[in-house]
Formats: C-alpha cells, sequence, structure tokens
C-alpha cells in the first residue's frame, strides 16, 4: 500500500496546493489541508490539444483560484470541462469560479448529483453556515487553551488539523454572500466519453457508493483515475454514504487496473492496495453490521460492537487525531449507514413473508 505523491512538477509554498505532474499534460493538484473538519478536494486537470478538463472544484472560491492560478502555469489554454465526481460542498462549492473565468464552460455531473445539489447540497451548505461560526469560535477557544475537541490536550496533529479546520470555515463563511450555484450542463447517466485517441476521458458511474451519484474519471491510455470520495486517504468519508454498494463500485474501479489513483482527498496513490483495503473495511462493516441487525440488535449496541479496532490500530498508530478520524468520519458513519440499509432489507423481506402467508 503506497500513499506515496510522484515527484511534484511544481511545489509553490505560498499556497495550498502540490501541483503533481502525473503524465505528460496530466497533473492533480494536491491539496495540503490536513484531513479535518472542513477540508478543500484534490483536482485532476487534463491539458488536451486546445483545452483543459478539470475534475472537481475546492470548498472555497479562494482555494480555487488557487486551481486555477497552478493551471495558468501550465498552460494558457482555456478550461473547458469542470467535471464535479459528487454534490459535496467542499468538491463544487468553488463552480462558479471557472463559470465566471471561462467562455462557453460546460459543468458535467451525474444526474443523481444534479438532483441532490438541490436537495442535499443547499440545505447542508445553509446548515453549514449557520452552524460554521459558533464551531470556528469554540474551535479557537480550545486551540488557544491547548486542548483538542475532547477538551484534552492537544497533539501535534490535532493542532494542525483544527488550526486548517478553522481557517478555511472562516473563509467559507467570508464568502458565502457571493455564492452562486452554477447548474449542470451536461449529465452522465452510466457513461459518457469526452474526447478520443491518449486524451480519451471516460466518465463512469458504477452506482451508489460515497454519494448516489459518484463519478469515477477514467484516462484509459494512461490508465489514471480520479475517484472522488469514493476515494480518500488516509481515511475515507462515509457520511450518508451506501456501504452494501460501495464495497462493488470499488470493484468495479480496482478492475480498471489504474496505474495512478488520484484521491478526493490525500495524495496521490500508485498502486490499488490502499483501495482494495478500503474496500475489505467495508465489507467487513457490512458483514458484522447485517449480522447483528439480522439478530435485532439496536443501533447504538451495533455501533459500540462494530468497530475495527484492530485495523485501526494499523491505520492511525493510536494517534489521537487520527483515531478520531477512523472512528467518527469513516467507521460510525458508515455502521450507521449500513444498519439503516440492513433494517430496510429486513422489513423488505418481513413484509415479502407476510404476503406469501396471506396468499397460501
Amino acid at each position: 500500500m503506497l500513499l506515496v505523491a510522484i515527484l511534484p512538477f511544481q511545489n509553490d509554498s505560498a499556497t495550498g496546493l502540490e501541483l503533481v505532474r502525473l503524465d505528460s499534460d496530466v497533473y492533480a493538484a494536491i491539496r495540503r489541508d490536513p484531513l479535518s473538519l472542513a477540508v478543500n478536494s484534490n483536482s485532476l486537470i487534463v491539458v488536451r490539444d486546445s483545452d483543459v478538463v478539470v475534475v472537481d472544484a475546492q470548498f472555497t472560491r479562494t482555494a480555487t483560484e488557487e486551481t486555477i492560478a497552478a493551471i495558468r502555469r501550465i498552460t494558457r489554454k482555456p478550461v473547458a470541462y469542470v467535471i464535479n465526481t459528487h454534490w459535496h460542498d467542499d468538491h463544487v462549492a468553488g463552480d462558479q469560479i471557472y463559470r465566471d473565468s471561462f467562455r462557453g464552460l460546460r459543468f458535467v455531473m451525474q444526474e443523481n448529483t444534479v438532483a441532490d445539489i438541490v436537495t442535499l447540497g443547499a440545505p447542508n451548505r445553509k446548515q453549514q453556515i449557520q452552524g460554521a461560526p459558533p464551531a470556528a469560535d469554540r474551535l479557537e477557544r480550545l486551540l488557544s487553551m491547548g486542548l483538542g475537541l475532547d477538551s484534552t490536550p492537544l497533539t501535534p496533529m490535532e493542532r494542525s488539523a483544527l488550526e486548517s479546520a478553522t481557517r478555511i470555515v472562516r473563509q467559507y463563511v467570508k464568502e458565502a454572500p457571493g455564492f452562486s450555484p452554477v447548474a449542470a450542463t451536461d449529465t452522465v447517466h452510466q457513461r459518457m466519453t469526452l474526447g478520443s485517441g491518449r486524451d480519451r476521458i471516460e466518465l463512469l458511474w458504477y452506482g451508489e457508493g460515497n454519494t448516489r451519484g459518484d463519478l469515477v474519471v477514467y484516462l484509459p491510455d494512461r490508465r489514471i483515475v480520479a475517484s472522488g470520495d469514493l476515494v480518500g486517504a488516509p481515511v475515507p468519508f462515509a457520511f450518508n454514504s451506501h456501504p452494501t454498494s460501495w464495497v462493488k463500485v470499488l470493484d468495479s474501479l480496482v478492475a480498471l487496473k489504474p496505474r495512478i489513483i488520484v484521491p478526493g482527498h490525500g495524495p496521490v496513490l500508485r498502486d490499488l492496495g490502499y483501495v482494495r483495503s478500503v474496500r475489505d473495511w467495508l465489507a467487513r462493516i457490512n458483514r458484522e453490521t447485517s449480522a447483528a441487525a439480522a439478530r435485532g440488535d439496536s443501533l447504538g449496541t451495533v455501533l459500540n460492537a462494530v468497530t475495527l479496532d484492530d485495523v485501526r490500530r494499523s491505520v492511525t498508530g493510536e494517534e489521537k487525531w487520527m483515531n478520531f478520524l477512523f472512528r467518527n468520519f469513516f467507521v460510525r458513519p458508515a455502521v450507521q449507514a449500513e444498519f439503516e440499509q440492513a433494517e430496510r432489507r429486513n422489513d423488505g423481506r418481513a413484509v415479502r413473508r407476510k404476503v406469501r402467508a396471506l396468499s397460501s
């Protein structure tokens, strides 16, 4: 398992990103933000004969402007397409910077993402804007006292993560009055192809995973994949996810046999080891949670039982902040999501049995 970035093409310490050259005319804008309560996403940048294709914007317009500045250091060609891998604001909130910067730009999303940006994204954004200032105030108070989220002494990693989250949240709230949503110009059902030959880009929807509309962006001739939040390193995000089908989606991603994966968050991946690990973690959560739900265990009981603590120790090294992320960003939300899905499956089976009994 290698969580190793390829040698950077250009590294501007004044910005929050590292520009990583993946292949000729293909780059990843990898965010430096530590994994935390607020983050910006990575972007894939593909420079074609006459234009540029970008995968994902960022959480703040300022961060998105940094990505565009990085693109301008590579080429003067215009951005023609922005592909949003899913509806989360840290991947779409900066879309308007691209729209306002490049004439005739097209935005591509999976059709479920188009719906979810309206039904989930808009209310989620409103809630974040309302809740962010007091949350940031609390973080700053804790940081000033040398304390973490649990009011115990900060570790260096935790301090870095919380300071970063506070900066990003403050910027997000500052930008909120000028926010303007961007609608898709093109939608994907299961598959869409952009370009041909070495520049061919396949947009693939394999089913529900991290969200209902996760697009896998695949450059077949170069064997490069941008995964969005189907893959996030060193800890995945599993809030409101679809763990059962997520496993199958990752199986499909692995079947592409990419040599390089640009995750939604974290460093460039140069093999499939980490992706297979995430797939196996999810499969184990699904097995253990489904079995507990079938026994009639409560959600609270299941959350206490399905912890993947043996995996956590190998991933986090028992570092305090990493433990928090693994438990609260990945395991607990994945268990809750699978428990709810298992209960719906069990209810469906009970209804079918009752119907069969009544009709016999």
